[in-house]
């Protein structure tokens, strides 16, 4: 049992130290975007198994499924989150390299959408002149109930991969993005 959970622990670590690390050339004016100060997440049980195979949408990128631990209600709260955090990819990465206004931005919470538009892009102009954003992976890091859902974008602008965490929270039938990071 103790070997299980320092096994679990050296997981976690080193998959932290992964995502830390990815995007690193954008560091420059980056940070985290949030209309909230604290996300808590309850993501359930932990699996040591190895990852389920990617399979492919018609969203023209791909989404790693659900571990099918989740409820009903979660599995449909991931589904329409998914569709959220695309509408809002779709605007928000032509934001970060400086082709949109943040006013482009859909599926997003409006006090997120006000610090988006405070603040200049993310990615320096000299690297995103070259660059062409795509959403490769979309995949579930959380689920904290029916309510509240963290996706995993995984994306490739041609230069460098990197990571965007999307907390999206379910307001009334409406999902919005609330935070990215």
């Amino acid at each position: 049992m103790v070997a299980r959970r320092l096994t679990v622990a050296a997981i976690v670590l080193a998959s932290a130290a992964g995502v830390g690390a990815c995007g690193d050339e954008y560091t420059k004016g980056a940070g985290v975007y949030s209309d909230t100060t604290t996300t808590a997440v309850q993501t359930g049980t932990t699996s040591t198994a190895p990852a389920p195979p990617v399979q492919t949408t018609d969203s023209g990128g791909t989404e790693i499924p659900e571990t099918g631990r989740l409820s009903p209600a979660q599995r449909s709260a991931v589904r329409a989150a998914k569709a959220a955090a695309r509408q809002f990819l779709a605007g928000y990465l032509p934001y970060s390299y400086g082709r949109r206004d943040a006013d482009s931005i859909r599926s997003v919470t409006p006090a997120l959408r006000r610090t988006l538009a405070r603040n200049a892009p993310r990615v320096p102009p000299e690297l995103a002149a070259k660059a062409r954003p795509r959403v490769k992976a979309l995949g579930v890091s959380g689920v904290t109930d029916d309510r509240q859902v963290i996706l995993m974008a995984q994306v490739d602008d041609g230069q460098s991969s990197y990571v965007a965490l999307l907390t999206l929270e379910r307001q009334g039938r409406r999902w919005t993005v609330s935070q990215v990071r």
